[in-house]
């Protein structure tokens, strides 16, 4: 029986990146929301295949009261938004075989 394409996510947001809970389930919320709505475009793009895919936050988030909170959880959501449509074009661009895994180079993100 073939293997079933399958994709699954994970989000890491460190406490030095996001100082308050708050902020750091605030990120992981939206990273889960863009990842929800990738989901089945990224089954697609699959043959075969089961990827796992971690969003990482990189860079650290602004504090709350200097900020303005819509336009970072609008920029975190572009971001993601942005690597998941790079990921997907990798996995369009090549066959992958059952044992193998596409190699992305880190991101040069702010986020």
């Amino acid at each position: 029986m073939p293997a079933r394409p399958e994709v699954r996510f994970g989000f890491t947001v460190a406490r030095n990146r996001a100082r308050r809970a708050v902020a750091r389930n605030t990120v992981k919320r939206v990273l889960r929301e863009a990842a929800r709505e990738a989901h089945a475009p990224l089954r697609k793009a699959l043959s075969a295949v089961r990827v796992d895919i971690v969003l990482r936050l990189k860079a650290s988030l602004p504090d709350r009261k200097a900020a303005n909170w819509s336009g970072v959880k609008a920029e975190v959501r572009r971001e993601a938004d942005s690597l998941i449509a790079q990921l997907r074009r990798e996995l369009r661009g090549r066959s992958i075989g059952p044992t193998q895994q596409p190699v992305m180079g880190p991101a040069r993100a702010s986020t």
